[in-house]
């Protein structure tokens, strides 16, 4: 079994932008030297998942979750992120952009299969918690558990089964 550790949250560099044609600003990304920041150096070469949050005074909430098949440095801030991300930048009034990394623990060879279930499950679970989550891949889900997924599961065998599972009642 694949183990993986949770780092951060790191705050994700941004700086003001002029918007075109106005006096209004937005923000957007500033990764220049990143990854010889000593917050991220340690996860340049690292492989696992990654979930973009968005911490603001009310709470903070995932707003994507990624894998790498290379190294955190070669993908998290990839153009398609970028691009993503920089658009929700512009979109949002207030953001505090941040980074948890989902590493995986020492150097497994053959380790897609294990990154790609932790990737579903970071997806799913980010899911629950923002339903305007920026993931396209990997959000639709084809069933509904009644009782687990979704109304309050008051019967013997909902319960009996939560417990097994030891999730929350």
């Amino acid at each position: 079994m694949q183990k993986f550790s949770i780092y951060g949250p790191f705050k994700v560099p941004t700086k003001k932008k002029q918007i075109k044609g106005g006096k209004s600003f937005a923000k957007e990304l500033d990764l220049d030297g990143i990854w010889e920041r000593p917050e991220y150096s340690d996860f340049a070469n690292q492989k696992g998942c990654y979930v973009f949050i968005n911490a603001v005074s009310k709470g903070a909430k995932p707003i994507y979750a990624g894998k790498t098949t290379k190294t955190f440095k070669q993908e998290c801030f990839a153009l398609q992120k970028k691009t993503l991300l920089n658009d929700f930048l512009i979109k949002k009034e207030k953001t505090g952009l941040q980074i948890i990394f989902v590493a995986m623990e020492g150097h497994a060879k053959n380790c897609s299969e294990a990154i790609d279930s932790c990737e579903t499950f970071l997806i799913q679970k980010s899911l629950k918690a923002n339903k305007d989550l920026l993931n396209v891949q990997k959000c639709n889900k084809s069933y509904v558990i009644n009782g687990l997924d979704e109304g309050k599961g008051n019967s013997k065998s909902v319960k009996f089964f939560k417990k097994c599972l030891k999730l929350k009642k």
